[in-house]
């Protein structure tokens, strides 16, 4: 009996030391809690941006955690989590304390805890960047609380978040909810700046000015003051009001409490100098803004807008240079910066371009090609980069006077007509120039350009230029098959227009179109390719003809070729991955040459391929007739080389014989690249090479 009292006593002993630990633990949880809320809280009511006592939220999170973990089922459950959760939102885990303002409104829908915990998860998703869901909460609580403040906190959010998005509109109607009725003097200031930004982003600037003085009714703070005469003052220059603009910034340029924000303050009287045109006062501004902060930003910007100064309104481009040197500065913004940069370059390169050699009577056509090019480029510097459009007029009729030989001169011409046109509303001035294109340079490259400004395209002048040559070329070669009469064309620009820019793609073609539909079955095309690549290597035809002539790679020996496959075995080979194999067929020891159907079974590699065996198991995709591709009258065999993996799935693509229609081809590739194959005949050492696949293309009945 005495041993069951003094155990009874030892459980009661126990249970109260428990709790005291217990009641300690959560004791010192909720003074800390408190200490660090109080800190926070009376920040935000001077207006300052809040100072989280991190060591405090700290303490509060740990012994809150202590009675979640071991205390399930207490009374104080709850407001350990409230205190947990809250802790942990300020020490920025946002994922932990949305999870237990989940647990406060799932299990304890009764506790005072819950209005806040809803309040709180939508500010941590919002924290978390899940903007949607943020949303929908916090419209939930400002449609559905009752409470006052809640309202006002969910309409701020979702002011700030519409704001940020750029949907001014609809965040100024939260805004002014908490202006009119919702927040404390506190909120409604804050949300007022806003109002007033919002209007300023939306150039309503005489709303806005109205705006950002209304917040002198909510007590503003010093930092405030200083914004809301700042933005008065850049609206009044908005609305031409410079004198009244540079009263506000004049007012802030004497107060000692903006001494921080001089350089800026400066900044916008040296532009409320030139807005009035005093470009003397405004240039002495920004110098004395340039000496006194040459470390700051607004050091960077004077200098920035000196250059513009002495680039625009006194045409003194090496002063401006030097200006944009000096602003080439990343402390002034990096649109700034990549700006002062560009402009200093452009500077450079009129200096450059200036440097004109005289050319004797005996220069040769590239020499004076050069000369006019060089003449040419600065015109464009003047009209696009530093934007003097009379300047530039000057320079395009140059190259139209001095180089009127050149390559460059009709394209010059037109330039200055355009500047004509656009700058100086003189279109019959324009015309004169482009019809004297037309008269002067018939067979120049930019013949076309001329003809559609003056509206002529399908007209008689409409014809005899290169351009026009090469496309009958394409249209008999593609729209027509009439392979003779496009070799004659591409054959008659090759030459006829030696200073073409379609001369070289025309003796390429001249040639491709033998070697593809007639060839003549000698080596005739092997040095044809060699000439066009041993006098032009530099250009892109050059060295796509000396891929033609390459030698053969040859690594493997041949598999089966197909019947009419011969024995041929070696082949060069282009780039690209969905084009045809457009090696030339290269002579072998007996003179004899790969004809086009046996280049098909050649894979990049160089070795000989053979066709699939069995058509696709699944296609995943139905073949539809290109509406595009009806002028083309296209049926037949594509030659597709494809690479398969283990499982039958095309991991690579090669249309070898592509038709004249790229939307016809392109259609056959998602159709193909959509397939399956069966892969149980294929060596699985086989898998990943290449094989033939021939895809039949039909005409649709109503074509035929």
């Amino acid at each position: 009996m005495k041993r069951f009292r003094w155990l009874a006593g030892l459980a009661v002993i126990v249970l109260f030391l428990s709790g005291c630990v217990y009641y300690n633990t959560f004791y010192n949880a909720r003074k800390s809690f408190d200490k660090a809320e109080g800190m926070r809280k009376e920040q935000e009511k001077l207006g300052k941006p809040a100072q989280i006592a991190k060591g405090d939220y700290t303490r509060a999170r740990d012994k809150s955690q202590k009675i979640i973990d071991k205390y399930p089922t207490s009374g104080w459950y709850d407001d350990a989590l409230y205190v947990n959760g809250v802790s942990h939102y300020y020490l920025g885990d946002y994922n932990r304390a949305e999870r237990r303002f989940r647990e406060i409104m799932a299990n304890y829908a009764e506790s005072p805890y819950v209005r806040d915990a809803r309040l709180y998860l939508a500010k941590s998703k919002l924290k978390q960047k899940d903007m949607a869901e943020a949303r929908v909460l916090f419209e939930r609580l400002f449609a559905e609380s009752r409470e006052k403040d809640v309202k006002a906190e969910a309409a701020m959010a979702l002011g700030e978040f519409y704001f940020e998005n750029r949907e001014y509109e609809k965040a100024t109607e939260y805004f002014v909810s908490i202006v009119d009725s919702l927040g404390d003097g506190l909120m409604q200031k804050k949300s007022q700046l806003y109002i007033a930004d919002a209007l300023f982003a939306r150039f309503k600037y005489r709303l806005a000015m109205d705006a950002y003085l209304k917040v002198f009714d909510f007590n503003p703070t010093t930092e405030e003051k200083f914004r809301v005469n700042y933005q008065a003052g850049r609206c009044s220059y908005m609305l031409n009001d410079v004198e009244g603009g540079m009263a506000y910034f004049n007012k802030l340029a004497v107060d000692e409490f903006y001494y921080d924000s001089l350089g800026s303050i400066k900044l916008q009287i040296a532009r409320g100098y030139e807005l009035d045109n005093d470009l003397v006062l405004a240039e002495e501004t920004y110098r004395q803004i340039a000496e006194e902060f040459p470390n700051k930003a607004s050091g960077v910007i004077a200098n920035y807008n000196l250059g513009l100064i002495y680039q625009y309104d006194y045409e003194d481009y090496e002063a401006a240079k030097g200006f944009y040197d000096k602003a080439k500065q990343r402390i002034g913004g990096e649109e700034l910066y990549q700006d002062a940069l560009q402009r200093s370059t452009n500077i450079g390169k009129l200096e450059e371009y200036r440097i004109q050699e005289e050319l004797d009577t005996a220069a040769t056509p590239d020499e004076i090609d050069s000369a006019a090019a060089t003449q040419y480029l600065l015109g464009e510097l003047y009209l696009l980069q530093l934007e003097i459009p009379d300047s530039a007029y000057q320079e395009f009729m140059y190259v139209a006077e001095s180089f009127d030989e050149s390559i460059f001169a009709p394209k010059a011409l037109i330039a200055a007509a355009l500047i004509r046109r656009d700058f100086y509303g003189d279109t019959l001035g324009c015309d004169s120039l482009l019809r004297e294109v037309l008269r002067k340079y018939p067979r120049s490259d930019f013949i076309p350009e001329a003809i559609g400004i003056l509206g002529l395209a399908g007209t008689a002048a409409d014809s005899g230029y290169p351009l026009w040559y090469y496309r009958k070329a394409e249209e008999f070669l593609f729209d027509d098959s009439l392979i003779d009469s496009a070799h004659y064309y591409y054959a008659w620009v090759a030459d006829s227009f030696s200073r073409s820019q379609y001369n070289l793609p025309a003796r390429y073609a001249s040639i491709w179109v033998l070697e593809e539909y007639a060839s003549p079955g000698d080596s005739s095309l092997v040095y044809a390719y060699a000439e066009l690549a041993d006098s032009f290597p530099a250009s892109p035809y050059g060295k796509e003809a000396d891929k033609k002539i390459a030698p053969p790679k040859r690594r493997t020996p041949p598999r089966d070729l197909p019947s009419n496959a011969g024995a041929a075995t070696e082949s060069a080979t282009g780039p690209g991955d969905t084009t045809a194999d457009t090696s030339v067929t290269t002579a072998l020891s007996d003179d004899r040459f790969i004809t086009p159907e046996e280049k098909y079974y050649i894979d990049p590699e160089g070795n000989s391929i053979q066709e699939v065996r069995e058509g696709p198991i699944r296609c995943e995709k139905e073949f539809i007739y290109p509406p595009a591709a009806y002028t083309s009258n296209f049926e037949g065999n594509l030659y597709v080389q494809i690479k398969l993996d283990a499982f039958g799935q095309i991991v690579d693509y090669r249309l070898m014989n592509p038709t004249p229609s790229q939307e016809m081809d392109m259609e056959v590739r998602e159709v193909v690249m959509n397939c399956r194959f069966d892969t149980g005949w294929i060596d699985p050492e086989e898998t990943n090479f290449w094989w033939i696949y021939k895809y039949r293309v039909v005409l649709p009945s109503h074509l035929k």
